[in-house]
């Protein structure tokens, strides 16, 4: 145990001779790094801590004592109640590129940017600025000029805005539904209904102009303005208003200005927020179809009152009753067989209407267009705005009509018509129009004639001229009737030519054997074309298949009739196409009766199959009763 303490203090003796070396080195390389010596921060001494004894806290009794130097700067009264977002006096103290300095009272001067300042200012000039914020991220004291103009201002606006003042602004924009006004550094919104006591379209015409106007909305929290110049203007409408209406009397005359124009009519502004409707009948003594025709939004003119209800204060106002009715000279000035002048402005299926002048129109019929030509629709020869001279036929004051005439300037080519033109005479003329039954055909003179449809040919029964004649088409014709009375000149081709019926053996003989094409397929039988253009007939009683036949398709046929009387060919199928047919119907009948002996066999078969499984059944029994009762039972 001895020997164990013995050999532990040698060792503890061992550890403190090494540390005590490490020491020595360490001292010896701090004292070669020259390394300062290590500073006790808790020792008294280094704090310059000023002691005060009890006694000595007791004689402070004025806390401002006790305050530091830098507080005492912002210890004075002027500099208490100042405050962020007000605001506040100050003085140029400096002026650079960018930036100008103003000193507030604060311990450091304020920044403002050069360009918030309308005119450079000069150092010492007393200026009212904004307080934005006491220190920024960089420290730095923030102003603002425009911010303090804006809040100046924002302060008279609300002043006005109190006690009703009228504001001057300059109209500086146009945004959507009205415009926006700069009334010095705040701007405020003008709405369209509010520009004007009558209703504005065009905006343009009040740009950059300088109005007086009225606040009548002020919003302190979303700092946004509302003004009228309407409103300014009320005082002056009602005493304009009293006024016109002292004087407003029936079949006066005012001064207005077209506000609205409608369908119907238009609407005067006469001044004072009032107005009258102008009826559209009462714009003109003539013929118009739309108000805007007359008159524009804008125009100043003069109207006549023909109407005034006080108690609905409904105004009817009349333009064309300034003017004289005249239609009270008509009878005068326009006497039978007197040639005018017009222009077409309206156009109808029986006529045209000619405006002989403001207020006076007649109308052509369409059977006073021409002697000899057949016009359909006027259209064929005028439109609307055509000048055109005609001749008055008659005229009536009391309803205000006048017929009028140009074929009657003319001589009447009907007059001698029977002189020049007798039956039977041969002549040429072109196709000028067709009809369903038949076309009118243009002569010498442009007389027309009429072609009916039974007088082209012989040999054919036309249903519609269509089918045969074509517009323009030249014609070799004879006249079959010519009337002066009537007016009328009738017309014949197939008169042309000998009728071949009367000499039919010479084409066709019954028996004949002919070639003809399809021209109709009717229910009664089909029609055939033959090469000397006669029309036949293939019953349909005598016709297997009707689904054979097709148009211009051409067929082998036989004549098995010739009607004299009826002018009509009846024909048979040739034998070839007959035993065709026959040939197509007896396979078609073998095909359905292969159809029903399947039919038959399949029914038979069935029923031997029945038969045969009742026999056996039958056999199994008798089988069953020939078994001996032993075997059944086992």
């Amino acid at each position: 145990m001895t020997n164990n303490n013995e050999s532990l203090n040698d060792n503890n003796d061992a550890i403190v001779n090494e540390s005590e070396n490490n020491s020595e080195i360490v001292d010896s390389i701090v004292d070669k790094e020259n390394i300062p010596e290590k500073i006790n921060y808790l020792d008294p001494e280094i704090l310059n801590v000023k002691k005060y004894t009890y006694e000595q806290l007791m004689e402070q009794t004025d806390d401002e004592k006790l305050i530091s130097d830098d507080a005492e700067l912002y210890s004075n009264d002027d500099f208490s109640n100042i405050s962020e977002k007000q605001l506040v006096q100050g003085t140029i103290v400096a002026v650079n590129d960018k930036e100008v300095l103003v000193d507030i009272g604060f311990k450091s001067e304020g920044v403002i940017d050069k360009n918030e300042f309308k005119a450079v200012p000069h150092v010492g000039e007393e200026v009212e600025i904004f307080l934005v914020v006491f220190e920024d991220k960089r420290g730095r004291l923030i102003l603002s000029k425009e911010r303090a103009d804006f809040e100046s201002r924002w302060k008279e606006l609300r002043e006005a805005s109190e006690n009703d003042t009228i504001l001057t602004g300059k109209i500086i924009k146009i945004i959507k539904g009205g415009l926006v006004v700069d009334l010095g550094v705040v701007n405020a919104f003008l709405p369209g209904s509010q520009l004007d006591v009558a209703p504005v379209s065009n905006f343009e015409e009040f740009l950059n102009k300088e109005c007086d106007f009225k606040i009548v909305k002020f919003n302190e929290f979303r700092q946004n303005i509302v003004v009228s110049r309407k409103a300014t203007m009320i005082d002056d409408l009602a005493d304009k208003r009293n006024e016109l209406l002292e004087n407003l009397e029936v079949n006066s005359t005012v001064e207005g200005t077209v506000k609205n124009i409608t369908d119907f009519g238009v609407f005067i502004d006469l001044g004072g927020g009032i107005d009258g409707l102008l009826h559209i009948t009462d714009l003109t003594w003539g013929r118009i179809n739309h108000p805007s025709d007359k008159l524009a939004i804008g125009d100043k003119i003069n109207v006549k009152v023909i109407d005034y209800d006080k108690v609905k204060n409904r105004i009817s106002l009349g333009l064309k009753q300034l003017l004289p009715d005249p239609w009270i000279e008509a009878m005068n000035k326009y006497q039978d067989n007197a040639i005018i002048e017009g222009k077409i402005v309206n156009m109808m299926n029986y006529g045209v209407f000619v405006e002989i002048e403001d207020g006076i129109e007649g109308l052509i019929h369409i059977s006073e267009i021409s002697w000899t030509k057949h016009i359909k629709h006027p259209s064929e020869i005028y439109k609307v705005g055509d000048v055109v001279k005609a001749m008055v036929i008659s005229i009536d004051d009391k309803t205000k009509k006048i017929s009028l005439g140009i074929k009657q300037m003319s001589d009447n080519p009907w007059t001698d018509i029977e002189k020049k033109y007798t039956v039977g005479d041969k002549c040429n003329g072109s196709v000028v129009n067709l009809i369903q039954n038949g076309a009118f055909i243009s002569l010498d003179n442009n007389i027309e004639g009429f072609l009916h449809i039974n007088d082209i040919s012989w040999t054919r029964r036309i249903k519609n001229s269509f089918d045969i004649l074509s517009k323009n088409e030249k014609l070799d014709l004879v006249i079959s009737e010519v009337s002066a009375k009537d007016k009328k000149i009738n017309l014949s081709l197939k008169n042309t030519i000998d009728d071949p019926w009367l000499e039919i053996d010479k084409y066709y003989s019954v028996d004949q054997k002919i070639n003809a094409s399809v021209l109709h397929i009717l229910e009664k039988g089909i029609i055939f074309l033959t090469s000397d253009n006669f029309e036949c007939i293939l019953p349909m009683s005598k016709i297997v298949d009707k689904s054979i036949f097709e148009y211009n398709k051409s067929f082998d046929l036989i004549i098995s009739e010739i009607n004299l009387t009826n002018r009509r060919i009846v024909l048979n199928l040739e034998s070839d196409n007959q035993e065709k047919l026959d040939s197509k119907k007896n396979d078609s009948d073998n095909e359905v009766g292969e159809a029903k002996e399947s039919q038959l066999d399949d029914e038979d078969l069935s029923e031997e199959k029945l038969d045969s499984k009742k026999n056996d059944s039958d056999n199994e029994i008798e089988e069953l009763k020939e078994i001996p009762e032993e075997k059944k039972t086992d």
